[in-house]
Order: C-alpha cells, then structure tokens, then sequence
C-alpha cells in the first residue's frame, strides 16, 4: 500500500531542515556525503552497503527515506512512498522527525546484517587461512562470531520470544545447523537463523520446540511440563518469519524437531 508521494518534498528546504536531515544520516552510520539533488540528501556509510537518501514535505512532515538496498526495502516494514530516489529500490514515508531517525537506523541496522555481507566478512577474514583441522576449527570460530553479530544487528539485540536484551544471555541460533549447510553463505545467512535467549535456544537446538509458518511454537511430547512452564510457551508470542526463514524452518520440523 504506497502512503504518500514523495513528489511532494520540498525541492530547496531551509537550512534548520537540512542540517536536521543530515543529522538523521551521519548519527546513524551514513557520514559519506551527503549529496543534495533534487529535494533529496544522499548519502552513503563506508562500512555497510547501498544508498540512501532522505527528503521532507514541510518542516512538519512528512519525512521520506529512500534506500537503494533491495533487501533493506524489502524488511524495512515502514509505510511505503513513492516513487523512490534516483537508482533506488523503494521510498517509505515517516510522520516525524524520530520516526525517520528510526528508521534511518534500521536502514543500516539491517544492510550490516542481511545477505551477503556477513558472508563477504568472513571470506575475507578467513582467506588466509589453510584446509588444515586447526585452520578449520578457527574458520568456524570466525564464521560463528559473524554470524552472531549479524543476528544480534538484525534482531536489534533483543530475543523476540522473551524480550530479553542482554547480549550475555543471547544465543545466535541456527534454524538448518552449522554442519549440516552445504555452503558457507547458508551458514552465515541470517534468514537461517534465530536470536534466543540461552534456554530457547538449548530447547529448540535440540528439537523440543521447533515453530510452524505462521511462527506460532510447536512443542515436542519429550517436553516436560516444568521445561515448558520456564519457557514459558503459553504467552510466547508469535515469532516474526520471513519466507525465507520458513524454508529453512519446515527442514527444521522435519529433521531436528523430536515429535
């Protein structure tokens, strides 16, 4: 559903907007540029991938991201504007001055995280390494803290069955298990993966619970009652799956779940 035009934006906006507008970009991550053309600020971060650019209607709103990224525009989850900035995948429209900061922030939260630039981290930290077995047990070591990062930068560091936010208590979980990818860019692919908290994830790791597609908790008979109560599985809220996870999520019931 497209919410707005975002030929609506002012083509010359005053001063106090546009440095407001660069601040939204360089306090999150996007400090190459900016350029401004045509009521558009671009601007580029040099430690993740894609473009975006912002825009504003009125000094009031509304406000207007545009990214380049197809995967970022495509689990953004704003309301969506049109027609985006030159080059761009696809525009959202923001009611406010903190919504678009919020949003700017998932832009980048989520270009860290999403494939392949987690994968492009790892080939590079790894490429010197030989075929030996303790070569191979640093390459997973590496591949593993990748991936960890990734999945804590694309949950935003919160386990969405518990809301529990200390990374000391976050697990990065695999949906299709490390050993049994057959690349290393399922491996390292956050669709292919879960932020749960330590007893979520020993439970689901070892097929006690597994999820159906429409994210709801399947729970094994080899459950006891005491595990499920500490879990808590009557008020766990359904959890949030991509076509893409729900793949990898189906293997997962078929191949892991105990039933």
């Amino acid at each position: 559903m497209i919410a707005a035009g975002t030929d609506g934006r002012l083509r010359n906006p005053p001063f106090p907007l546009r440095s407001e507008l660069g601040d939204a970009l360089a306090e999150h991550g996007y400090r190459i540029g900016p350029e401004f053309a045509d009521g558009w600020m671009f601007a580029r971060s040099a430690s993740t991938p894609g473009e975006i650019a912002v825009a504003a209607a009125s000094l009031v709103g509304p406000f207007f991201l545009s990214v380049e990224h197809a995967g970022v525009g495509h689990e953004l989850g704003a309301p969506l504007a049109s027609p985006p900035a030159r080059g761009h995948s696809v525009a959202f429209a923001l009611t406010s001055r903190d919504t678009l900061a919020e949003a700017v922030k998932a832009a980048y939260r989520l270009s860290t995280s999403l494939p392949t630039l987690p994968l492009e981290f790892f080939e590079r930290e790894t490429a010197e390494l030989r075929t030996t077995e303790s070569d191979e047990i640093v390459r997973r070591r590496i591949g593993q803290d990748i991936f960890r990062a990734a999945l804590l930068a694309y949950w935003n560091t919160r386990c969405p069955l518990t809301g529990i936010m200390e990374p000391e208590l976050l697990r990065a979980s695999h949906i299709v298990p490390w050993a049994r990818c057959t690349s290393d860019a399922e491996r390292l692919n956050v669709h292919n993966g879960l932020l749960l908290s330590a007893l979520w994830d020993s439970a689901f790791d070892s097929g006690l619970v597994t999820f159906g597609d429409d994210g709801v908790p399947i729970v094994s008979p080899r459950l006891g009652a005491e595990a499920a109560a500490a879990l808590n599985i009557a008020r766990t809220p359904r959890l949030r799956l991509r076509v893409e996870s729900q793949e990898r999520m189906r293997w997962h019931r078929l191949n892991i779940y105990l039933s």
